[in-house]
C-alpha cells in the first residue's frame, strides 16, 4: 500500500487578479510599478502551477506557491493567497529590479514590452545569477538586438535531474510560450 501525500492548489486566476491589484504597492529600486503584463503572468503562473503546500520542483528546490523557491518558501504547511500573492509580486520585481538595472540602465532606455515580458519569465525561472552565465543572450541584449535574443531563449530547456542534465518537457513549452511572448512586438 502507498501513502499519497494531498496536493494543495490554488487559483492562478485568483493570484494574478490579487498581484494586478497589489502592483501598485510594489515598486522597483528605478521606481517604477510592477511592468510584467497579464499575458505574461497568465503564462508563468499556467506553466508553474499554484500550490499552496511545499514541493520539490524538477530540480529538487523547495518550493511553494507560484515558483516561489525563496524566504518562506516550505515553511508553512499551507499558504494563504494573501501569501502566494506576496511571495509572486515580490519575486517578479526581484526579477524587474534586474532587468533594469542589469540591463536597461546600461542601455540607456527600456526593453520593448514583449521583450520585458519573454526574457523576463525566462530570468524569473531560471534566477537572474544563472541568467548572467548565458553569454550569447546577454550580449544580444545588452545590444538592443532583440529578435536575436528572443530567439536565444528556446535554447534553455535543461535542468538537472539527479546531477544529470536533461531536455525537461515543461520547458520545452513554456520556452515556445516565452519566445512567442518576446518577439510578439519585434518580429520582423
Amino acid at each position: 500500500m502507498s501513502i499519497k501525500k494531498r496536493i494543495i492548489t490554488c487559483s492562478v486566476a485568483l493570484i494574478i487578479a490579487m498581484v494586478s491589484a497589489m502592483g501598485v504597492n510594489y515598486k522597483s529600486d528605478m521606481g517604477n510599478g510592477l511592468r510584467f503584463s497579464k499575458s505574461a503572468l497568465e503564462v508563468l503562473g499556467n506553466a508553474e502551477g499554484c500550490r499552496r503546500d511545499p514541493y520539490l520542483c524538477p530540480v529538487g528546490k523547495t518550493t511553494q506557491g507560484i515558483g516561489h523557491t525563496g524566504a518562506g518558501a516550505g515553511e508553512q504547511a499551507v499558504a494563504s493567497d494573501q501569501q502566494i500573492a506576496r511571495w509572486w509580486a515580490e519575486d517578479l520585481l526581484a526579477t524587474q529590479n534586474f532587468i533594469e538595472k542589469q540591463y536597461e540602465a546600461p542601455l540607456g532606455r527600456r526593453w520593448p514590452a514583449s521583450v520585458f515580458d519573454g526574457v523576463g519569465l525566462m530570468i524569473f525561472n531560471v534566477g537572474a545569477q544563472k541568467f548572467k552565465s548565458y553569454p550569447t543572450i546577454n550580449a544580444f541584449l545588452r545590444r538592443g538586438e532583440w529578435v536575436k535574443a528572443c530567439n536565444q531563449i528556446q535554447r534553455f530547456v535543461y535542468g538537472k535531474v539527479n546531477g544529470v542534465s536533461v531536455v525537461l518537457a515543461g520547458l520545452v513549452e513554456l520556452r515556445r510560450k516565452e519566445m512567442a511572448l518576446c518577439l510578439r512586438d519585434v518580429a520582423l
